[in-house]
């Protein structure tokens, strides 16, 4: 159930229409939905590439600069190529994690320096 049914639902049980001839039409909010949610339906492309980035180096949106940096050498030092010489596999899941890692932390660089 959308909030503007429930609002509508909570507006109708609360009112007391004493004098007055009840409503013959019945309104449907989910009508005017898309206009209450325009703003917040989507965020845009960039808070959105921006959430990723701080997922990448799994932080919580909105995070310091100090901490985007301690998580990043934490990270790497996890996920290094350079641990994985052995594992072909690994190897290649580590590059891809690693090269992740560094678009995220390049953005914020750019961002916050």
């Amino acid at each position: 159930m959308s909030f503007l049914s429930r609002l509508s639902n909570i507006i109708k049980s609360n009112i007391n229409f004493k004098n007055e001839e009840p409503i013959k039409e019945e309104i449907n909010l989910n009508d005017y939905e898309d206009l209450y949610y325009s703003d917040s339906k989507e965020a845009p492309v960039k808070d959105n590439k921006e959430a990723e980035y701080y997922a990448n180096l799994e932080l919580e949106y909105g995070a310091c600069f100090d901490e985007i940096k301690k998580s990043y050498r934490r990270l790497l030092k996890k996920y290094h190529p350079d641990l994985f010489q052995n594992n072909p596999e690994k190897l290649n899941a580590a590059k891809q994690v690693t090269k992740r890692i560094n678009e995220a932390y390049n953005y914020f660089e750019r961002k916050y320096l």
